[in-house]
């Protein structure tokens, strides 16, 4: 029976039966009347309804059986010569599980996706028909055996080809690109390690193995000749380059350093660097390029030039990836922000500026919103991609190169959620 007090206040006890609910309202003050009911059939009522609806879906389907087709599970490749944009997702929420992003370039439709591990690190090969992954993977997730590996996909059904197992010293960093590169000829990759000492760890591609682990201590990155695929040079905190020379068999390295290129202290460089030709851009926290050459036994400093000169307002180059060099116009594209100053080297962008290598000149400045890394296409007409981390996007911008390069933005797509690289075919 239910007992309901009809005042209040009120001492509530709950007891609970086989198959009913059973409430008991006892007074807390003498002489308030008490109504009482009979408990509700709960089961029964359920029952019933049960009956009904399955009744209701037996006739629905019954009634549509004959409409439904069996669908065939088939798995989708990106179609070669399809332009991609790749975005690499650190997920800094939840490190162990990075992620590559694949775009459609023309309008940022998703492609596909590459788990990446605990910070993994990428790489795309000259042929272009693989990509690499340099990652680690622990037996508890966060914790346990530790085993990194260098992993091949195929980059077109984006499978697994193979893994090579590689030293346990790899840097678990933000995925830059110096952080593993590949030889001119693709035979040899180099993966940064840090313990925190730094190391490099020579892959061979065709012995599918590693060979060697080569100290670069003081020193960070990797930035392969052009010309010579036994040879890469490396930055060092001192202000120097050093340049290591291969064995054939990729086991050892001679080793040759610069004199000191730049001061450190005073005008420290971004370790993101584009190449042009045999050369290579840098760019100065304070807005000053720097070209290099990277062929002969120790590397050289061709000239150096300010993108910022006469520009009323500080404005300084920021971010992770902070640069983009456009090589069939000579065109180098930069992450810019207004009021720069020491410290403020990875502030957003507010512009991009277009700048021509070749003439020494400031072309154009196209407004953006708080983007911290950009690559450009390498096709005839540019085509760029900024990263924007507060909105988690992508921005695509089209250049005219008739009106010396300012950009029109063209698409923006929410990826991902710490996005570091941006690489684009």
């Amino acid at each position: 029976m239910w007992r309901t007090l009809l005042w209040m206040p009120i001492v509530i006890e709950i007891e609970r039966g086989d198959f009913g609910l059973l409430r008991i309202f006892r007074r807390s003050v003498e002489g308030f009347p008490v109504i009482e009911s009979p408990a509700p059939n709960f089961t029964a009522a359920a029952v019933g309804l049960f009956t009904v609806v399955a009744a209701i879906v037996t006739a629905t389907l019954a009634a549509h059986a004959q409409q439904l087709e069996q669908e065939e599970v088939t798995v989708e490749t990106i179609p070669a010569g399809a332009k991609k944009v790749y975005l690499a997702d650190m997920a800094a929420n939840h490190n162990v599980d990075g992620r590559l992003y694949i775009l459609n370039a023309d309008d940022l439709k998703f492609l596909g996706i590459v788990g990446t591990g605990f910070d993994g690190m990428i790489y795309l090969p000259h042929r272009e028909s693989e990509i690499y992954v340099a990652t680690t993977y622990y037996s508890k997730l966060t914790r346990g055996e530790r085993l990194d590996l260098l992993e091949v996909y195929d980059a077109s059904s984006l499978a697994l080809k193979e893994e090579i197992e590689i030293p346990k010293t790899r840097a678990q960093a933000a995925s830059y690109r110096p952080l593993m590169q590949g030889s001119a000829d693709d035979r040899f990759v180099f993966i940064q390690n840090a313990t925190p000492a730094t190391s490099i760890t020579v892959v061979d591609m065709d012995a599918k193995a590693a060979t060697a682990e080569i100290s670069n201590d003081g020193c960070y990155g990797t930035y392969p000749a052009a010309g010579n695929p036994l040879r890469f040079s490396t930055i060092c905190g001192d202000g120097t380059f050093g340049t290591y020379t291969l064995a054939q068999d990729g086991k050892s390295a001679e080793r040759k350093s610069s004199t000191k290129l730049f001061d450190a202290d005073e005008e420290a460089l971004f370790s993101h660097a584009e190449r042009d030709g045999q050369s290579w851009l840098f760019v100065s926290y304070g807005g000053t390029v720097y070209r290099v050459n990277f062929e002969g036994e120790t590397v050289e400093l061709l000239e150096t030039f300010p993108l910022n000169e006469g520009v009323e307002g500080s404005w300084r180059p920021g971010g992770a990836q902070p640069i983009a060099y456009h090589s069939g116009s000579g065109v180098l594209f930069a992450l810019m922000h207004s009021g720069g100053a020491e410290g403020s080297h990875k502030n957003p962008a507010e512009e991009i500026w277009a700048f021509d290598v070749r003439k020494k000149a400031l072309l154009s400045r196209s407004p953006t919103k708080t983007a911290t890394s950009l690559t450009v296409s390498t096709a005839e007409t540019p085509t760029l991609f900024a990263i924007n981390p507060i909105d988690a996007t992508v921005i695509r911008y089209t250049a005219d190169p008739a009106a010396r390069f300012p950009l029109t933005e063209t698409h923006v797509e929410k990826v991902g959620e710490t996005v570091i690289q941006v690489e684009a075919d």
